[in-house]
């Protein structure tokens, strides 16, 4: 076309242009969008990872080696010339006359009037060209496509777009890759639920097999007051955790106790359960669990004190008490206050003095720490305390392992004060409680104490004791502040007690002195020459405090005093000094341990003993040691059948008949058992002696069935037995009382009244030593089980014996 066309053809023409360039850009592109569709919906689907390497990468290669074939015809595509795009148009118009593509007809060489017609002719051209009309583009899928397979490919590709694992880009990845992927990583849940320590329960795993059976059917877990609950998540996308209302999922609430750490992928919590409440943890938006909560409550102690409070051995303050708690007590504390009404009604103090002093401290512990429900009776020495003697009251205060406190009623009683025998102790003790009362008493208390320094006939030998009182009597004097005056309060109490015990005091702590010398000689492995020495002058003032403490006794028996020392102790002279030439022996041929061990029991035995009145105080138990004496034999003919039954043939297995005769010895034995156990208590061993009873009524059975392990395990446990009721059998005859502590008059008695080591049943702490003789034959007995054991040839059955024998198995 030489001439330009109108604007509206132009567009026209242009329009029909891109129409058609995108029909056949379609039809190029219908071959690559179904490869790519088909491999996006193969990708998409995560099904390639299900298939072993190197296949989808082979696959892959396949569909792209497909997607390139398939761009062939985008290469065939050519400009389109402007008479097909207006044919196109004319066809589109139903032009009958080809008025669009006769636009480019051109006129032949011009014949008169010829111009005016072709100027005719144009315009009558365009004018029917003036209202032209673009066809869209065809879709030609139906020609290309005529089974329609596009639909299922499209289907596939949107299923797997909402459906498929993983992402476009991991999953391409993974598939082209030769070798396997890496697995993706699992969510990992724990949840453990700790109660409190003190509880004594057992931490649950709650995301246990057992336990997420159990949640299935029970939708509340009910645990202890402050459990903790431990949560940890791993592998997870978005994990979190949410507290709510009891019972619900959609009221949250707030827990102080919660401490929860967060990182993209991971979750771990400590949380306090202070409350009742729900927990949901998830990832993203599943839910991994939700717990229920409810709570146990943990109860207040409870605490009482039995009786009144009094005077024990020795002036100590003795107080009785009960307390208990659910899940165990931790601590009892005693506070101890002065009472508003003291002797004879009489309410307050005429002065202040008493206030002056800070209030006793009596420390209290448990013997069974952690038990639920404890009766004891705790004692302290406050005799040296500014306020024995006067009116006080005490609570006591029981604390659980939760924290909490309950706090008795004050109790009213009298703080215990010592008695003294010396005049010159009781006189001082009088000026001290003189002066506690009214400290600006001090003046007047040194004028009596300076009298008492004019004729101090009880301690003129003892030139120490006379300079401290002229010491006291000078700070008396010269006291113008409280503080002066408590000052000298304090310093009196241990003057008060060197004027009543006198020597006792230094014989005391001589022997003290002297046991420590003993206790780090045997540590040191000192040779036998100095272990004797040390012995030796232990045994001299042993003596030097026995005699002591027996001439105190005849003094405060003198003057009318109760003996202050624990009656019935069974300790004579002669054990004592027998208990330190053991401990010689001992330390000579080695055993340093079991010396230690004894030298400690015997410094504690000496340094308890108190003044005695002499005097026997059998309490005539001839009954309960007729009973030892009986059972004493029936141990003896135990251990008899022992060794008997260790002698039968046969292993550890059943022996073919068994053993008649030895089963109905210990039939014979067991009812003699049992009528010695016949009215006992449980105190005196009757509950231990009904076990052996029943351990021999098992051994008889074994017996009877040819079982010699069997028999001998029975046999054995029933001595045990039989010999823990011998000792709550002693334990009860020392109770009654079984001698004097000091006395020297106790008669011999036979060799029969032994229990089976050896020793003597007449008190619990008789005989604590075995003999010399009962000694070596031990140690010899020792040797040669020793010497057999390493023997060469011993078949098995004797060597199992021996190795029970020397580890007491029997």
């Amino acid at each position: 076309m030489s001439e330009p066309l109108p604007k509206h053809l132009s567009r026209s023409l242009l329009l029909q242009r891109l129409s058609l360039r995108w029909e056949g850009l379609w039809v190029a592109l219908q071959g690559p969008l179904v490869v790519m569709l088909a491999t996006l919906a193969l990708l998409w689907s995560g099904l390639l990872q299900y298939v072993g390497r190197p296949l989808p990468a082979i696959i892959l290669a396949i569909l792209g080696l497909a997607f390139l074939y398939t761009l062939r015809p985008l290469f065939r595509l050519r400009p389109l010339p402007d008479h097909l795009v207006l044919r196109k148009l004319d066809d589109v118009n139903a032009l009958k006359n080809r008025e669009a593509s006769s636009l480019g007809d051109r006129l032949v060489p011009e014949e008169e009037g010829a111009s005016e017609i072709w100027t005719e002719h144009l315009r009558r051209k365009l004018a029917a060209l003036r209202q032209l009309r673009v066809q869209g583009p065809a879709s030609t899928w139906r020609k290309f496509d005529p089974l329609a397979l596009r639909l299922p490919v499209i289907m596939a590709v949107v299923a797997a777009f909402f459906l498929g694992t993983g992402d476009l880009w991991s999953n391409l990845t993974n598939a082209a890759s030769l070798s396997a992927p890496v697995p993706p990583k699992p969510v990992l849940f724990d949840a453990w639920l700790k109660p409190p320590a003190y509880t004594g329960k057992p931490p649950l795993l709650l995301t246990s097999a057992a336990m997420m059976e159990k949640l299935k059917t029970q939708n509340e877990l009910t645990v202890p007051e402050g459990s903790i609950l431990n949560l940890r998540v791993t592998g997870s996308t978005k994990p979190g955790v949410d507290f709510f209302s009891p019972g619900s999922t959609d009221t949250e609430v707030k827990i102080d106790g919660a401490k929860i750490e967060k990182t993209p992928d991971a979750l771990t919590g400590d949380i306090k359960l202070d409350r009742p409440v729900s927990v949901r943890v998830s990832n993203g938006d599943a839910e991994l669990a939700t717990y229920h909560f409810s709570l146990i409550a943990d109860e207040t102690p409870k605490i009482e004190i039995i009786g009144t409070p009094e005077a024990a051995e020795r002036g100590k303050l003795s107080v009785k008490w009960h307390a208990s708690d659910d899940y165990g007590l931790r601590a009892i504390k005693a506070e101890i206050s002065l009472a508003d009404e003291q002797e004879n009604g009489i309410t307050g103090f005429e002065s202040n003095g008493v206030f002056l002093y800070d209030p006793p401290e009596f420390k209290m512990t448990l013997k069974k720490p952690g038990a639920k429900d404890d009766t004891e009776t705790s004692t302290t020495d406050l005799t040296a305390h500014a306020w024995a003697g006067l009116y006080a009251e005490i609570i006591l205060t029981a604390t659980d392992a939760a924290g909490h406190k309950t706090s008795t009623a004050p109790t009213r009683f009298k703080l215990p004060d010592r008695e003294f025998i010396k005049p010159l102790a009781r006189a001082l003790v009088e000026q001290r409680k003189h002066i506690i009362l009214d400290p600006n008493a001090a003046p007047d208390a040194s004028t009596l104490v300076g009298a008492m320094l004019l004729y101090p006939s009880d301690i003129a030998s003892n030139s120490g004791l006379i300079i401290n009182l002229s010491a006291l009597n000078n700070r008396l004097s010269t006291a113008s502040a409280t503080d002066d005056v408590v000052a000298v309060v304090k310093d009196m109490w241990p003057l008060i007690l060197a004027v009543e015990n006198g020597r006792l005091d230094d014989a005391r702590a001589e022997l003290k002195a002297l046991a420590q010398e003993l206790q780090q000689a045997l540590r040191d492995g000192a040779p036998k020459e100095k272990i004797d020495e040390l012995t030796r002058r232990m045994r001299e003032a042993m003596d030097r405090l026995i005699a002591q403490l027996q001439k105190e006794g005849k003094d405060r028996a003198a003057q009318g005093l109760k003996p202050q020392g624990q009656q019935g102790q069974g300790m004579t002279k002669e054990q004592l000094q027998q208990m330190l030439d053991q401990i010689g022996k001992l330390g000579k041929d080695g055993d340093k341990n079991a010396a230690q061990d004894m030298l400690s029991q015997l410094d504690q035995l000496l340094q308890n003993l108190e003044p005695g009145d002499g005097k026997n105080a059998q309490n005539g138990s001839g009954g309960q040691n007729e009973d030892l004496n009986a059972l004493s034999e029936m141990m003896r003919q135990q251990r008899k059948l022992m060794d008997q039954t260790q002698r039968m043939p046969g292993g550890a297995g059943k022996d073919e008949g068994g053993n008649e005769g030895l089963a109905d010895q210990q039939k014979q034995l067991r009812d003699k058992l049992g009528k010695l156990g016949q009215g006992m208590s449980g105190d005196e061993g009757g509950d231990k002696l009904g076990d052996a009873g029943k351990n021999m009524d098992g051994a008889e059975q074994s017996l009877r069935d040819g079982n010699k392990e069997g028999a001998l395990k029975e046999q054995n446990q029933a001595l045990r037995n039989m010999l823990q009721g011998m000792s709550k059998l002693t334990q009860q005859l020392g109770k009654n009382g079984q001698g004097d502590a000091y006395s020297n008059s106790r008669e011999g008695r036979d060799g029969k009244d032994t229990d089976p080591l050896g020793r003597s049943l007449n008190g619990p702490n008789q005989n604590l030593v075995p003999s010399e003789l009962a000694s070596r034959r031990a140690h010899e007995i020792l040797e040669q089980l020793r010497a057999r054991a390493n023997e060469e040839g011993l078949d098995d059955e004797t060597k199992a014996y021996i190795d029970r024998l020397l580890k007491d198995e029997f």
